[in-house]
């Protein structure tokens, strides 16, 4: 199921390459299932409720943020991703996946932070690498001129 979804994301974008494992949860197990399939509404009630009984597991927030994210709801996505640092700091899936969010809404230096605590944590992290490739210098333009076929993170 990781690499499904992990093959989902790539061809999505490249800061969401790398995907945090799913919880052996059946709630979770099938959200992330109507994620694959685009259901990301479909996929939210049931991470809420996984949340229920895995109230500190950082990748249930990523996932939140994720769907948060391509349904465009910004802040709710932001907040998830703060959800999971908090309950566990140097997640790297959040760390990245924030940092893109940062990027997408212009805020360079708050992406490059999060890029230097993945640097000093876990250099070799797939994470890690797609953050670096996302604030590249060719990736530094401005998100308005960026190719439209970008996704919302």
């Amino acid at each position: 199921m990781k690499r499904l979804l992990a093959a989902l994301l790539l061809a999505a974008s490249p800061a969401l390459a790398v995907l945090p494992g799913a919880a052996d949860d059946a709630e979770v197990v099938e959200a992330v299932r109507r994620i694959e399939n685009g259901g990301y509404e479909l996929a939210l009630p049931l991470l809420r409720s996984a949340l229920s009984r895995l109230p500190n597991d950082p990748d249930v927030y990523v996932y939140i943020a994720f769907a948060e994210r391509r349904l465009g709801r910004v802040e709710q996505a932001m907040a998830a991703y703060r959800a999971a640092l908090a309950h566990e700091p140097g997640h790297p899936p959040a760390l990245a996946y924030q940092g893109s969010l940062f990027l997408t809404l212009g805020n360079r230096a708050a992406a490059e932070a999060n890029l230097a605590q993945l640097m000093a944590q876990c250099p070799t992290c797939p994470e890690t690498e797609t953050l670096r490739r996302e604030i590249s210098p060719s990736a530094s333009a401005p998100p308005a001129s960026r190719p439209s076929s970008a996704p919302s993170r």
